[in-house]
């Protein structure tokens, strides 16, 4: 495996997007911090990942002022004309749809590349940018590398019973592409968004998608975001996430890992004012060589915050997932409350798991705990299920969505939970579809389910009374 790329494509870049000067300095500082830091700089991670799968030799950085059209990804995004939604194909920026009344309530989606070629422009997004080179090799070789991405602003105050959808189109192998999103939410909004990566075809070469995502929100107000990573098997997605939360705001994710060959994630919910509610909700269902290395940070920044973490993974075949969690309080966040989860199923011995939990807590008047397990699936069940007239292979995929039900039960909308189940059912049985099959046509959301913190204390040894 080789991570070694070569700065001359930092000219490139910076030419192709006509940046101004001092962005461009921005980006040989990244680079720099990028060839400085190891994979892991905390030491409690520093032995515990794994990118051992990829292999970019054949992988190349493309530039492109023009995208070719897709009648296949045209015929898709027609179907969801009425929304509004921004699709990316090959990490750049291929068509944006806001339907006449949001844009007249202010909604706003933009390309990167339009802004940053004005200086104050620049600026003003860049300021929005909470995720640090320093923090982490790969959000610095993000800061180094992008070359496009986009900005959503949400009003203050807009409510949307409807998602506002982020398609991901892949349909080039061998392929390194840098993105950087922005999402501001304003004060008092409501909206759900909905993310999915999908691949147009199956590929030779692998590729590399760098994401990292900036999202703000404003006091108030309250996301749900879910996704849906379904990225073909020679894809290396690299993905990089932190919700900055003001007071009184509530972020909820539902992120679901399918697809990819190495998904190397870090998603920090950053609870910077009081009031705070954060919920991580994540699954992974693994095969083949699959790895899931997976990070999340429950940052309690603020007193009276609350945070969960639940993840959950079903692994066979030769797979393997990490998951690491951390529970940050800092001094001044009294009466916070965390609970961080970490669970994984094996279905047969070529699979493997590893669950860290970690605490980090810097006061005495909180609450906050964990739980971790790794097990194979359990064979006095299997017989159970079988003894009913079902089969090995119909037990195991009828526990497996057992397992994952409570996470599951927390999506709102009927027609997303029913695609997540069959895509978890097509994993297990080895079953594949296109994507015109696995398009989500989108209902009216009904409202969002969160697991309180409250509950998970009643529940758990220490706390029960």
């Amino acid at each position: 495996m080789s991570l070694n790329f070569d700065s001359n494509i930092l000219k490139e870049i910076s030419y192709y997007t006509s940046e101004p000067s001092w962005l461009r300095e921005e980006r040989y500082r990244a680079w720099e911090i990028y060839n400085k830091l190891p994979i892991e700089i905390s030491p409690l991670y520093v032995k515990h990942h794994d990118i051992t799968k990829v292999n970019l030799e054949q992988a190349r950085f493309e530039l492109k002022t023009e995208l070719n059209k897709s009648e296949e990804i045209d015929a898709l995004l027609d179907q969801i004309s009425s929304l509004p939604f921004i699709s990316l194909k090959d990490g750049e920026v291929y068509k944006i749809n806001i339907p006449q009344p949001l844009k007249e309530k202010g909604l706003e989606i933009h390309s990167i590349r339009d802004l940053l070629n004005d200086e104050d422009n620049a600026k003003k997004l860049l300021s929005l940018k909470s995720l640090k080179p320093e923090e982490d090799k790969f959000q610095a070789f993000n800061d180094a590398f992008f070359s496009s991405g986009f900005y959503i602003s949400v009003p203050s105050g807009l409510i949307l019973k409807l998602p506002l959808r982020i398609i991901n189109f892949q349909s080039e192998e061998g392929r390194i592409k840098a993105i950087k999103n922005f999402i501001n939410v304003g004060a008092d909004s409501r909206i759900t968004i909905l993310e999915e990566n999908y691949s147009l075809k199956e590929d030779l070469k692998q590729s590399l998608y760098s994401l990292n995502l900036n999202l703000n929100l404003g006091e108030a107000a309250e996301v749900e975001y879910i996704l849906i990573n379904d990225f073909n098997k020679q894809t290396n997605y690299f993905v990089n996430r932190r919700a900055a939360c003001n007071k009184d705001a509530r972020i909820t994710w539902v992120i679901l890992n399918f697809g990819t060959l190495t998904t190397r994630a870090k998603t920090d919910n950053a609870m910077n004012e009081q009031g705070v509610i954060s919920n991580m909700n994540e699954i992974v269902v693994g095969d083949a060589q699959q790895v899931f290395d997976l990070t999340t940070y429950l940052s309690h920044n603020a007193p009276f915050t609350k945070g969960v973490s639940m993840t959950k993974g079903v692994l066979k075949d030769e797979s393997r997932a990490l998951f690491k969690g951390l529970i940050i309080i800092e001094e001044n966040a009294k009466n916070a409350d965390a609970y961080l989860a970490e669970h994984a199923m094996i279905l047969n011995r070529g699979a493997r798991a590893d669950s860290i939990p970690g605490l980090e807590i810097k006061n005495n008047e909180v609450r906050a705990t964990h739980s971790a397990s790794v097990a194979q699936v359990d064979e006095e069940q299997i017989f159970y299920l079988m003894s009913r007239g079902l089969s090995e292979d119909e037990a195991k995929k009828f526990l497996t969505i057992a397992f994952f039900q409570p996470l599951i039960d927390q999506i709102p909308a009927e027609l997303i939970k029913e695609e997540i189940a069959n895509l978890i059912e097509n994993k297990l049985e080895n079953k594949k579809r296109s994507i015109k099959e696995k398009f989500i046509i989108t209902e009216e959301l009904k409202e969002v389910k969160t697991v309180s913190p409250e509950k998970l204390f009643e529940t758990h040894y220490k706390y029960r009374k």
